[in-house]
Protein backbone atom coordinates (compact mmCIF):
# COMPACT_ATOMS: atom_id res chain seq x y z
CA UNK A 1 0.00 0.00 0.00
CA UNK A 2 2.40 2.53 0.71
CA UNK A 3 4.84 1.69 -2.50
CA UNK A 4 1.10 2.02 -4.60
CA UNK A 5 0.61 5.77 -2.81
CA UNK A 6 3.87 6.74 -3.08
CA UNK A 7 3.91 5.64 -6.87
CA UNK A 8 0.45 7.90 -7.16
CA UNK A 9 2.24 11.11 -5.39
CA UNK A 10 5.55 10.65 -7.90
CA UNK A 11 3.24 10.20 -11.55
CA UNK A 12 1.83 13.65 -9.90
CA UNK A 13 5.00 14.81 -9.72
CA UNK A 14 6.19 14.03 -12.95
CA UNK A 15 3.39 14.64 -14.90
CA UNK A 16 3.31 18.53 -13.69
CA UNK A 17 7.08 18.44 -14.27
CA UNK A 18 6.94 16.81 -17.52
CA UNK A 19 4.11 19.13 -18.64
CA UNK A 20 5.71 22.40 -18.07
CA UNK A 21 9.34 21.26 -19.53
CA UNK A 22 8.40 20.59 -22.32
CA UNK A 23 5.94 23.74 -22.72
CA UNK A 24 9.13 25.44 -21.78
CA UNK A 25 11.42 23.65 -24.18
CA UNK A 26 9.05 23.95 -26.92
CA UNK A 27 7.16 26.74 -26.66
CA UNK A 28 5.33 26.96 -30.18
CA UNK A 29 4.57 23.27 -30.27
CA UNK A 30 0.88 23.12 -29.25
CA UNK A 31 1.42 18.91 -28.68
CA UNK A 32 4.55 19.67 -26.92
CA UNK A 33 2.89 19.72 -23.17
CA UNK A 34 0.97 16.55 -23.74
CA UNK A 35 3.70 14.54 -24.83
CA UNK A 36 5.87 15.89 -22.21
CA UNK A 37 2.75 15.36 -19.36
CA UNK A 38 2.58 11.35 -21.14
CA UNK A 39 6.33 10.66 -20.82
CA UNK A 40 6.39 12.05 -16.95
CA UNK A 41 3.46 9.26 -16.34
CA UNK A 42 5.72 6.91 -17.47
CA UNK A 43 8.96 7.74 -15.42
CA UNK A 44 7.01 8.68 -12.50
CA UNK A 45 5.66 5.47 -12.90
CA UNK A 46 8.65 3.43 -12.78
CA UNK A 47 11.04 6.29 -10.33
CA UNK A 48 8.19 6.16 -8.14
CA UNK A 49 8.11 2.29 -7.83
CA UNK A 50 11.69 2.04 -7.44
CA UNK A 51 11.78 5.37 -4.72
CA UNK A 52 8.58 3.62 -2.92
CA UNK A 53 10.12 0.41 -2.43
CA UNK A 54 13.65 2.08 -1.52
CA UNK A 55 12.17 3.74 1.01
CA UNK A 56 9.70 0.84 2.60
CA UNK A 57 12.98 -1.02 2.82
CA UNK A 58 14.54 1.91 4.72
CA UNK A 59 12.03 2.69 7.10
CA UNK A 60 12.12 -1.51 7.66
CA UNK A 61 15.69 -1.25 8.52
CA UNK A 62 14.86 1.64 10.80
CA UNK A 63 12.14 -0.39 13.36
CA UNK A 64 14.27 -3.26 13.03
CA UNK A 65 17.08 -1.67 14.82
CA UNK A 66 14.28 0.68 16.82
CA UNK A 67 12.31 -2.14 18.25
CA UNK A 68 14.84 -3.71 20.61
CA UNK A 69 14.76 -0.11 22.19
CA UNK A 70 12.54 0.62 25.31
CA UNK A 71 10.50 3.45 24.69
CA UNK A 72 11.50 5.87 27.21
CA UNK A 73 15.22 5.32 26.42
CA UNK A 74 14.45 5.77 22.46
CA UNK A 75 12.17 8.83 24.03
CA UNK A 76 14.76 10.46 26.56
CA UNK A 77 17.70 9.87 23.55
CA UNK A 78 15.70 11.81 20.85
CA UNK A 79 14.76 14.75 23.44
CA UNK A 80 18.47 15.03 24.19
CA UNK A 81 19.55 14.12 20.53
CA UNK A 82 17.07 16.72 18.77
CA UNK A 83 18.81 19.26 21.79
CA UNK A 84 22.09 18.61 20.71
CA UNK A 85 21.51 19.52 17.05
CA UNK A 86 19.99 22.99 17.84
CA UNK A 87 23.07 23.36 20.18
CA UNK A 88 25.29 22.13 17.17
CA UNK A 89 23.33 24.72 14.88
CA UNK A 90 23.49 27.52 17.24
CA UNK A 91 27.05 27.01 18.09
CA UNK A 92 27.99 27.27 14.24
CA UNK A 93 26.18 30.00 13.04
CA UNK A 94 29.04 32.11 13.63
CA UNK A 95 31.50 29.84 11.18
CA UNK A 96 28.34 29.86 8.68
CA UNK A 97 28.08 33.91 8.62
CA UNK A 98 31.74 34.66 8.38
CA UNK A 99 33.18 31.40 6.56
CA UNK A 100 32.57 30.80 2.76
CA UNK A 101 29.44 28.35 2.31
CA UNK A 102 32.19 25.96 0.97
CA UNK A 103 33.34 25.25 3.95
CA UNK A 104 31.12 26.72 6.95
CA UNK A 105 28.38 24.21 5.26
CA UNK A 106 30.13 21.11 5.89
CA UNK A 107 31.63 22.03 8.97
CA UNK A 108 28.35 22.93 10.42
CA UNK A 109 26.75 19.95 9.10
CA UNK A 110 29.80 17.72 11.07
CA UNK A 111 29.02 19.37 14.12
CA UNK A 112 25.27 19.30 14.46
CA UNK A 113 25.61 15.47 12.82
CA UNK A 114 28.07 14.67 15.88
CA UNK A 115 26.33 16.49 18.72
CA UNK A 116 23.07 15.20 17.63
CA UNK A 117 24.40 11.61 17.69
CA UNK A 118 25.80 12.31 21.07
CA UNK A 119 22.93 13.44 22.25
CA UNK A 120 21.06 10.66 21.56
CA UNK A 121 23.54 8.56 22.93
CA UNK A 122 23.24 9.71 26.53
CA UNK A 123 19.77 10.31 26.83
CA UNK A 124 19.59 6.80 26.17
CA UNK A 125 21.88 5.76 28.16
CA UNK A 126 20.73 8.04 31.33
CA UNK A 127 17.13 7.88 30.32
CA UNK A 128 16.33 6.45 34.18
CA UNK A 129 17.93 9.41 35.37
CA UNK A 130 16.41 11.50 33.15
CA UNK A 131 12.95 10.47 33.85
CA UNK A 132 13.64 10.67 37.52
CA UNK A 133 14.78 13.65 37.56
CA UNK A 134 11.56 15.14 36.54
CA UNK A 135 9.64 12.64 38.71
CA UNK A 136 8.64 10.08 36.12
CA UNK A 137 8.92 6.34 36.60
CA UNK A 138 10.30 4.43 33.01
CA UNK A 139 9.03 1.67 34.59
CA UNK A 140 5.65 0.38 33.58
CA UNK A 141 2.79 -0.65 36.11
CA UNK A 142 2.88 -4.27 36.70
CA UNK A 143 -0.74 -5.29 36.87
CA UNK A 144 -1.83 -8.98 36.18
CA UNK A 145 -4.64 -8.98 34.03
CA UNK A 146 -6.00 -12.85 34.60
CA UNK A 147 -7.25 -11.13 38.29
CA UNK A 148 -8.99 -7.91 39.54
CA UNK A 149 -5.94 -6.31 41.46
CA UNK A 150 -8.51 -4.89 43.45
CA UNK A 151 -8.59 -8.44 45.75
CA UNK A 152 -4.66 -8.22 46.50
CA UNK A 153 -2.70 -6.85 49.03
CA UNK A 154 0.44 -5.18 48.65
CA UNK A 155 2.80 -6.78 51.16
CA UNK A 156 5.53 -4.36 53.33
CA UNK A 157 8.90 -5.40 54.91
CA UNK A 158 7.20 -6.12 58.65
CA UNK A 159 4.47 -7.92 57.29
CA UNK A 160 6.79 -10.68 56.09
CA UNK A 161 8.80 -10.69 58.43
CA UNK A 162 6.29 -11.41 61.05
CA UNK A 163 5.96 -15.07 61.90
CA UNK A 164 2.15 -15.33 61.75
CA UNK A 165 1.93 -14.20 58.13
CA UNK A 166 2.78 -17.72 56.86
CA UNK A 167 0.99 -18.92 59.14
CA UNK A 168 -2.16 -16.75 58.25
CA UNK A 169 -1.48 -18.19 54.62
CA UNK A 170 -1.17 -21.44 55.58
CA UNK A 171 -4.61 -21.61 57.32
CA UNK A 172 -6.32 -19.38 54.28
CA UNK A 173 -7.21 -16.38 56.50
CA UNK A 174 -5.19 -14.64 53.70
CA UNK A 175 -6.60 -15.88 50.63
CA UNK A 176 -6.11 -13.34 48.39
CA UNK A 177 -2.95 -12.36 45.53
CA UNK A 178 -0.05 -11.40 47.52
CA UNK A 179 2.20 -8.03 45.72
CA UNK A 180 6.03 -7.80 46.73
CA UNK A 181 7.30 -4.79 45.55
CA UNK A 182 11.14 -4.74 44.44
CA UNK A 183 12.15 -2.31 46.75
CA UNK A 184 10.73 -4.45 49.78
CA UNK A 185 12.67 -6.88 48.35
CA UNK A 186 15.85 -4.97 48.39
CA UNK A 187 15.25 -4.30 52.37
CA UNK A 188 14.38 -7.40 53.33
CA UNK A 189 17.69 -8.78 52.09
CA UNK A 190 19.79 -5.95 53.24
CA UNK A 191 18.14 -7.25 56.61
CA UNK A 192 18.72 -10.29 56.02
CA UNK A 193 22.19 -10.01 55.22
CA UNK A 194 22.95 -9.17 58.99
CA UNK A 195 24.71 -11.49 61.04
CA UNK A 196 23.32 -14.98 62.69
CA UNK A 197 22.99 -13.34 65.89
CA UNK A 198 21.12 -10.05 64.73
CA UNK A 199 17.12 -10.59 65.26
CA UNK A 200 16.13 -8.75 62.93
CA UNK A 201 18.16 -10.68 60.29
CA UNK A 202 16.75 -13.67 61.72
CA UNK A 203 13.23 -12.93 60.94
CA UNK A 204 14.13 -11.25 57.33
CA UNK A 205 15.44 -14.78 56.45
CA UNK A 206 12.84 -16.45 57.97
CA UNK A 207 10.27 -13.99 55.51
CA UNK A 208 12.15 -14.45 52.30
CA UNK A 209 12.05 -18.65 52.97
CA UNK A 210 8.43 -18.06 53.84
CA UNK A 211 7.65 -16.34 50.26
CA UNK A 212 9.79 -19.20 48.86
CA UNK A 213 7.67 -21.69 50.32
CA UNK A 214 4.59 -19.52 49.08
CA UNK A 215 5.92 -19.38 45.37
CA UNK A 216 6.53 -23.46 45.42
CA UNK A 217 3.18 -24.09 47.43
CA UNK A 218 1.06 -21.94 45.54
CA UNK A 219 -2.05 -21.37 47.96
CA UNK A 220 -1.88 -17.88 47.07
CA UNK A 221 -0.61 -16.06 44.16
CA UNK A 222 3.00 -14.21 44.78
CA UNK A 223 4.15 -11.37 42.03
CA UNK A 224 6.86 -9.13 42.20
CA UNK A 225 6.30 -5.65 40.49
CA UNK A 226 9.53 -4.03 39.74
CA UNK A 227 7.34 -0.41 39.84
CA UNK A 228 9.69 2.27 40.80
CA UNK A 229 8.16 5.34 42.86
CA UNK A 230 10.77 7.63 42.07
CA UNK A 231 8.76 11.14 44.11
CA UNK A 232 9.32 9.05 46.88
CA UNK A 233 12.43 7.94 49.13
CA UNK A 234 11.42 6.05 52.22
CA UNK A 235 10.06 2.50 51.75
CA UNK A 236 6.77 2.96 53.48
CA UNK A 237 5.98 6.26 51.47
CA UNK A 238 6.98 4.28 48.35
CA UNK A 239 4.31 1.89 49.64
CA UNK A 240 1.63 4.08 50.15
CA UNK A 241 1.74 5.58 46.48
CA UNK A 242 2.36 2.67 44.70
CA UNK A 243 -1.05 1.04 46.41
CA UNK A 244 -2.90 4.10 45.36
CA UNK A 245 -1.77 3.46 41.81
CA UNK A 246 -2.36 0.30 41.56
CA UNK A 247 -5.70 0.44 43.51
CA UNK A 248 -4.06 -2.76 45.89
CA UNK A 249 -4.65 -3.02 49.90
CA UNK A 250 -1.93 -2.92 52.15
CA UNK A 251 -0.81 -5.78 54.26
CA UNK A 252 1.07 -4.61 56.99
CA UNK A 253 2.06 -5.19 60.54
CA UNK A 254 3.29 -1.80 60.96
CA UNK A 255 0.22 -0.09 62.88
CA UNK A 256 1.38 3.80 62.09
CA UNK A 257 1.91 3.10 58.47
CA UNK A 258 -1.61 1.03 58.58
CA UNK A 259 -3.22 4.72 59.99
CA UNK A 260 -1.19 6.69 57.86
CA UNK A 261 -2.42 4.67 54.80
CA UNK A 262 -6.07 5.01 55.59
CA UNK A 263 -5.78 8.81 56.00
CA UNK A 264 -4.97 8.70 52.36
CA UNK A 265 -7.49 6.63 50.99
CA UNK A 266 -5.76 3.07 50.83
CA UNK A 267 -7.42 0.24 52.97
CA UNK A 268 -4.96 -1.39 55.08
CA UNK A 269 -4.95 -5.08 56.60
CA UNK A 270 -2.76 -4.36 59.76
CA UNK A 271 -1.53 -8.36 60.99
CA UNK A 272 -0.81 -7.88 64.39
CA UNK A 273 -4.50 -6.67 64.63
CA UNK A 274 -5.64 -9.36 62.40
CA UNK A 275 -3.36 -12.12 64.63
CA UNK A 276 -4.51 -10.45 68.36
CA UNK A 277 -8.08 -11.28 66.74
CA UNK A 278 -7.70 -14.66 65.95
CA UNK A 279 -5.78 -15.69 69.13
CA UNK A 280 -6.87 -17.37 71.69
CA UNK A 281 -7.73 -15.82 74.57
CA UNK A 282 -6.35 -15.96 78.06
CA UNK A 283 -7.63 -15.73 81.39
CA UNK A 284 -6.50 -14.67 84.57
CA UNK A 285 -5.49 -18.19 86.95
CA UNK A 286 -4.64 -20.15 83.39
CA UNK A 287 -1.43 -22.33 83.45
CA UNK A 288 0.95 -21.79 80.63
CA UNK A 289 4.27 -23.06 79.86
CA UNK A 290 6.55 -20.49 78.39
CA UNK A 291 10.76 -19.58 77.67
CA UNK A 292 12.09 -16.69 79.82
CA UNK A 293 14.50 -14.89 76.66
CA UNK A 294 15.82 -11.87 78.38
CA UNK A 295 15.42 -9.81 81.63
CA UNK A 296 12.43 -7.65 81.97
CA UNK A 297 12.97 -3.59 83.05
CA UNK A 298 11.92 -4.31 87.07
CA UNK A 299 14.09 -6.28 88.86
CA UNK A 300 13.35 -9.90 89.09
CA UNK A 301 11.34 -9.91 85.83
CA UNK A 302 11.77 -12.28 82.87
CA UNK A 303 10.17 -12.38 80.01
CA UNK A 304 9.08 -14.42 77.35
CA UNK A 305 6.45 -14.78 74.17
CA UNK A 306 4.31 -17.48 72.79
CA UNK A 307 3.73 -18.93 69.46
CA UNK A 308 0.72 -16.10 68.17
CA UNK A 309 3.91 -13.65 69.42
CA UNK A 310 2.22 -12.60 72.68
CA UNK A 311 5.03 -11.07 75.09
CA UNK A 312 4.85 -12.82 78.81
CA UNK A 313 5.90 -11.00 81.76
CA UNK A 314 6.95 -13.31 84.56
CA UNK A 315 7.05 -11.50 87.52
CA UNK A 316 10.00 -13.92 89.80
CA UNK A 317 11.18 -15.20 86.64
CA UNK A 318 14.24 -13.38 86.69
CA UNK A 319 16.09 -16.86 87.08
CA UNK A 320 14.82 -19.01 84.22
CA UNK A 321 15.85 -16.28 81.73
CA UNK A 322 18.02 -18.54 78.75
CA UNK A 323 16.64 -21.37 80.44
CA UNK A 324 14.23 -24.37 79.71
CA UNK A 325 10.36 -23.71 79.60
CA UNK A 326 8.97 -23.12 82.83
CA UNK A 327 5.43 -23.68 83.88
CA UNK A 328 3.24 -20.18 84.95
CA UNK A 329 -0.09 -18.60 85.95
CA UNK A 330 -1.57 -15.78 84.52
CA UNK A 331 -2.31 -13.08 86.89
CA UNK A 332 -3.72 -10.81 84.49
CA UNK A 333 -3.51 -9.48 80.47
CA UNK A 334 -2.85 -6.06 79.13
CA UNK A 335 -3.78 -5.38 75.42
CA UNK A 336 -1.70 -3.03 73.35
CA UNK A 337 -1.27 -1.71 70.14
CA UNK A 338 1.08 -4.93 69.57
CA UNK A 339 -1.34 -7.22 70.32
CA UNK A 340 -1.58 -7.66 73.93
CA UNK A 341 0.77 -8.41 77.11
CA UNK A 342 0.48 -11.44 79.73
CA UNK A 343 1.80 -11.09 83.24
CA UNK A 344 2.21 -14.17 84.59
CA UNK A 345 4.26 -16.04 88.03
CA UNK A 346 6.30 -19.02 88.34
CA UNK A 347 4.44 -22.07 89.66
CA UNK A 348 5.79 -25.52 90.40
CA UNK A 349 9.67 -26.73 88.99
CA UNK A 350 11.09 -26.10 85.93
CA UNK A 351 10.62 -28.68 83.01
CA UNK A 352 13.27 -29.14 80.75
CA UNK A 353 11.03 -30.89 78.69
CA UNK A 354 8.03 -28.42 78.79
CA UNK A 355 9.78 -26.19 76.44
CA UNK A 356 7.46 -25.42 73.12
CA UNK A 357 9.11 -25.82 69.13
CA UNK A 358 7.23 -23.30 68.34
CA UNK A 359 7.73 -20.02 71.19
CA UNK A 360 9.55 -17.02 68.94
CA UNK A 361 12.61 -15.73 70.73
CA UNK A 362 13.21 -11.88 71.42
Amino acid sequence: MFVEVMRGFVVLLGTAAGYWLARDLAPDSPTAGGLGAMLGVLIGFVSGGLLGRSIDRAMGAVERRVAPVAGPRLFAGLAVGIGGALLGGIATLPVLVHVHPALSIPIAGIVTWVLGVLGFRLGAARSDDLFAAAGLSTRPLVRAQAFDARDGYLVDTSAIMDGRFASLVTAGVIHDDLFIARFVLDELQGFADRGAEDARGRRARRGLESIQSMQREARVRVSVLDDEVPEATEVDAKLVALAQRLELRLLTADAPLARVAELRGVPALDLRRLAADLTAPVLGGELLTVRLVKPGREPGQGVGYLEDGSMVVVNGGATAVGGPGIEVVVSSVVPNAAGRIIFARPVGEVHPEAMPSGIMEA
